[in-house]
């Protein structure tokens, strides 16, 4: 059941939220402009998270590149990815 949250899960999560909105848009002011220009917004929004919260590559390239931030005196995150 956690493999199901993944890298992937907001892409999917964004997916519904908009689906929904789309939905209820469609059913309750398919004239209305301002409808229209919020599910534009929600869009937008969904889209500058997911580009604000990316995990960038990674500066590390070798293993003693690796060693010397970790010996550094500043603290480290250490992301781990795996394909499963």
């Amino acid at each position: 059941m956690l493999q199901i949250i993944n890298p992937n899960s907001y892409t999917i999560a964004a997916a519904i939220i908009f689906l929904i909105a789309l939905g209820g848009v469609w059913a309750r002011g398919r004239r209305s402009r301002r409808a229209w220009l919020g599910l534009g917004a929600l869009a937008i929004l969904l889209v500058a998270i997911n580009l604000i919260f990316r995990v960038g590559a990674s500066e590390i390239e070798t293993a003693s590149q690796f060693d010397q931030v970790l010996a550094g005196n500043q603290p480290v995150v250490l992301e781990i990815y795996s394909n499963y």
